[in-house]
């Protein structure tokens, strides 16, 4: 089951080197259900859901339903900026007691990551980057975030994250993430 998700996540690696620069990178075939997620169709007939955007409360609202409505064995990031950090949070809760899988395809970015780590496997493409800053309202998001990441189980990284101004990014390769367990594989990409 996770091999086909895999593979079928690499599937559209191949379809973002198509893209056109600065689009969405899924396929002209996604169908949108909502929030910046679409469910895409690979060759062999699976489907599978693809974040391609920024994280808002109508991502958690489509995410949340469609998982209760069909049996979502992961999400791919295609890619995403992160945004909403309580929408993030309620995602990444759910992908987490449900036991889901997540692959990041190209970056994951601030909010994004706190979906992607709550996957049970966590995967990379060996181009993805993460990107990890403080919040903007430190005050009130740090104690969220210590929470939430400490839930999670990666409370250092989350430290170490809240030492980058939010003006700046702590980029971290596929290589990185998998030597700070962020990852728990990387994925080449062969085509």
């Amino acid at each position: 089951m996770l091999r086909r998700f895999i593979l079928a996540a690499l599937s559209v690696v191949l379809i973002t080197g198509c893209a056109p620069t600065g689009g969405l990178l899924v396929s002209d075939d996604a169908k949108g259900v909502g929030g910046n997620l679409f469910v895409e169709t690979a060759s062999d007939g699976s489907q599978f859901l693809v974040l391609d955007g920024e994280i808002t409360a109508e991502t958690s609202f489509s995410f949340l339903a469609l998982v209760e409505q069909a049996d979502v064995e992961g999400l791919v990031i295609a890619q995403s900026p992160g945004g909403s950090l309580l929408a993030s949070h309620q995602i990444g809760r759910e992908i987490k007691a449900r036991r889901m899988n997540t692959i990041v395809l190209v970056s994951c970015i601030s909010a994004c990551v706190d979906v992607f780590v709550a996957g049970r496997q966590r995967e990379m493409t060996e181009i993805a980057e993460l990107g990890l800053h403080s919040a903007t309202d430190r005050e009130i998001s740090y104690e969220i975030d210590r929470r939430y990441w400490g839930e999670m189980g990666f409370s250092r990284v989350n430290e170490q994250a809240y030492q980058v101004p939010n003006n700046k990014l702590w980029v971290i390769t596929a290589k990185r993430a998998r030597e700070l367990r962020l990852a728990t594989n990387i994925v080449r990409a062969e085509g």
